[in-house]
């Protein structure tokens, strides 16, 4: 059974009973994406590739939508062409999603929400999504990817999605010199990732996480 909680910087998230485990931070989930996702990943591998006017992110577990909105906010406010695939099993419902998306959404990014799955969108000039509703470990992945945001429940909710299994494949859509990170700051998952071969960095983590992984594939 799923429940709205608000964490403690006003923005939304829920509580999965069944899991017990909330899908962001209680100490803000707006400030854990915003650090994690956007900041951590999307603008550093930016930063690192200043040349390159577009990149492709994948999510590992859409969940909300929120990462998918602040980086559509971001791709738009740096002129950065995005294009983001997420994999979800479980979708929320539309009255899901309802009771917790952010109250400032524009049309655009309500669409965000609204479009169809398994099809690619552009949401705006510089945004476009595809929303896959299958198991992760069920499909061939098309294309690789310059950002992973690896975003499923905790090792104690879903150990298998932090198995060596399933890191090699999220690490297998990276290109060379691409960005994997997550909330994630375990040391069994973060030996996983060195020894599939990634340059993995313990980085400061949001408030309430003193750290999170960020991992570089050379």
């Amino acid at each position: 059974m799923l429940k709205k909680i608000i964490t403690q910087d006003g923005s939304f998230s829920l509580y999965d009973s069944n899991l017990n485990e909330t899908y962001h931070s209680k100490k803000g989930a707006l400030t854990e994406s915003l650090h994690v996702y956007i900041s951590e990943g999307l603008d550093y591998w930016i930063k690192e590739n200043a040349i390159s006017g577009s990149c492709k992110i994948f999510e590992m577990g859409f969940g909300t939508g929120l990462n998918a909105v602040l980086s559509k906010r971001f791709s738009e406010a740096n002129k950065i062409k995005v294009f983001y695939t997420s994999i979800e099993k479980f979708p929320l419902s539309f009255e899901e999603i309802k009771m917790i998306k952010p109250k400032d959404l524009s049309e655009n990014e309500n669409q965000i929400f609204n479009s169809s799955w398994n099809k690619i969108v552009q949401i705006s000039t510089f945004f476009k999504i595809h929303k896959i509703h299958d198991d992760f470990f069920n499909i061939t992945y098309k294309h690789s990817f310059d950002i992973i945001f690896y975003d499923a429940f905790a090792f104690h909710a879903q150990p298998m999605m932090w198995s060596e299994d399933a890191l090699k494949i999220s690490i297998d859509l990276l290109k060379k010199n691409g960005v994997w990170v997550s909330y994630c700051s375990k040391g069994e998952v973060r030996r996983i990732i060195q020894r599939l071969g990634l340059l993995v960095e313990r980085i400061p983590g949001p408030p309430g996480k003193r750290e999170i992984l960020r991992a570089i594939k050379n």
